[in-house]
């Protein structure tokens, strides 16, 4: 679900952060904890219900972002 979540859409109520200030914490930091993106956006820091969610996001962040090196070290290395 939070992959297809809009980013105008709530995700930290307690702080009112959505999910698109999340994503860009995330980007920023280049997030690998909750506990990174506490400190970037403040999402998190209230009653800590949305941990799961942004830990989501941030394995799907990583995930993508895995995948795209792996493409890219497999171009450079097929020019050689």
């Amino acid at each position: 679900m939070p992959a297809n979540a809009p980013d105008s859409k709530m995700l930290c109520y307690c702080r009112n952060v959505d999910y698109g200030a999340v994503r860009a914490a995330i980007e920023e930091t280049d997030a690998r904890r909750v506990e990174q993106v506490m400190a970037n956006c403040t999402a998190g820091t209230g009653c800590r219900t949305c941990h799961p969610e942004i830990q989501e996001l941030i394995d799907e962040y990583q995930a993508r972002r895995s995948g795209f090196l792996k493409r890219l070290v497999r171009r450079i290395l097929s020019r050689g």
